[in-house]
């Protein structure tokens, strides 16, 4: 009697419509999570330069900016080398809202999709996986830039501790790290590529 029921109540089943809409909700929320890690080691430090002598970080690179302390602008022969172009960090922002960009039109952009060969791709997928590979990219060229311009600040390495000695009165212990906001942009990019790649399974489609 009561299976009956269950089968002639239609408020009872769930239908294949429903499924598939809270699966592309979960998949959203995934997006819109990992995007929000993405947005939040954008704004954090990814390497610093810790002088002892003055109890401060007195270089710290952003992915978009590099920030010389206010103290350490008052000993320019300690950071002579650490410029860098002018046009860089603008083209960086550029490059940070082209992606930003690419991830919201993939919440839009749900049914569209386009033919590769034999292989059927959803523009949603094609956003996201660009965003990722190139975060990917501009992860490790960030670290081969900073890897290739810190020992012209004094010799400072990647990752360790150096004495700089510009004269008796200015000198000091540096010590240089790669931060937090560093590596989880390490797992931001390939967190969009996986994303991409398990989109039909996640929602649903075959």
């Amino acid at each position: 009697m009561n299976s009956s029921e269950s089968i002639s109540n239609p408020e009872s089943v769930t239908s294949p419509g429903q499924v598939s809409g809270v699966r592309s909700w979960i998949f959203g929320g995934l997006t819109l999570a990992v995007s929000g890690l993405f947005l939040w080691t954008w704004f954090r430090p990814w390497w610093v330069a810790y002088i002892e002598e003055l109890q401060q970080n007195g270089v710290v690179i952003y992915p978009h900016a590099m920030v010389i302390n206010g103290t350490l602008r008052d000993y320019p022969q300690w950071i002579a080398g650490a410029e860098m172009p002018t046009w860089f960090f603008p083209l960086m922002w550029v490059f940070m809202g082209i992606m930003f960009l690419a991830l919201l039109l993939s919440l839009f952009f749900t049914e569209e999709g386009f033919a590769v060969g034999r292989l059927n791709v959803s523009v949603a997928s094609a956003l996201i996986g660009f965003t990722g590979l190139s975060y990917i990219i501009y992860v490790v060229v960030f670290l081969i830039v900073v890897a290739m311009r810190a020992p012209q600040f004094n010799g400072v390495p990647l990752q360790g501790n150096v004495f700089i000695s510009v004269n008796p009165h200015t000198e000091s212990y540096v010590i240089t790290s790669l931060q937090v906001g560093y590596w989880l942009a390490c797992a931001v990019g390939p967190l969009l590529v996986a994303l991409a790649l398990l989109r039909n399974k996640i929602i649903g489609k075959s």
